[in-house]
């Protein structure tokens, strides 16, 4: 519903990320590229290399949009109405998703409900410090939010955008970002947020932002933009 018309210009050959999270073919990017299982194993908790490398994310977390990595391809209706259905890109993508929270310093508590926490112990601090300072990663949870829309996750959107909530705003009740992710709080109102599929909980989400970010979803001022989209 989101890109009426699109299908139709789409080429059915295009089956690159597909093919990709079948296992059929390597990742494209400039620094290289390779097959996702491969990247499952030797890339989760190499913090440096997900940090610093910009070309993964299209692959992992692909969308309809181009991204900024122009050897990857915008997923394709084809493609999502034969990615949805299979349980080998289920489980990949749910790999992926933990790859990914882990980086961030979370995990996946419950497959089911999608419910997020901190990593254990201490092991979360200095991710999330990395995420506190390193904005260009608020760009890829756009696009990580996105995809699980598009690929039959659709429930994990909300509990990610929760446990945000948790993270940006902290335990307390007044106005204002206080928790130690306070400087993802625009980026959660004003991309993570809107892009939930659920009406109910994008809602009520919604809510609670307004409550600690009085005006924020008021109309932009004259002249003034509203930031990037996704990597």
């Amino acid at each position: 519903a989101g890109y009426p018309g699109q299908k139709e210009k789409e080429d059915p050959a295009m089956k690159e990320n597909l093919n990709f999270y079948l296992g059929k073919q390597k990742s494209k990017s400039d620094c290289g590229g390779e097959f996702i299982d491969k990247m499952h194993t030797d890339w989760f908790g190499n913090y440096e290399r997900l940090e610093v490398d910009h070309g993964y994310i299209q692959w992992l977390f692909p969308i309809r949009e181009p991204g900024m990595n122009p050897l990857s391809e915008p997923l394709t209706a084809h493609e999502i109405d034969q990615m949805k259905p299979n349980p080998e890109v289920r489980t990949r993508l749910l790999t992926s998703y933990r790859l990914i929270l882990d980086f961030f310093g979370m995990r996946l508590v419950d497959d089911a409900t999608g419910e997020i926490a901190r990593k254990e112990g201490e092991a979360w601090k200095p991710q999330y410090r990395n995420l506190q300072t390193s904005r260009h990663n608020y760009l890829r949870i756009t696009r990580i939010l996105k995809c699980l829309g598009e690929l039959g996750l659709e429930h994990f959107q909300a509990p990610l955008c929760s446990h945000f909530m948790r993270e940006v705003f902290g335990t307390g009740t007044g106005s204002g970002a206080s928790g130690p992710l306070s400087n993802c709080a625009e980026s959660l109102a004003l991309y993570w947020i809107p892009v939930i599929k659920d009406d109910a909980a994008r809602a009520s989400l919604k809510a609670e932002v307004e409550k600690r970010l009085p005006g924020v979803y008021d109309p932009p001022s004259k002249g003034k933009g509203k930031g990037k989209g996704t990597p």
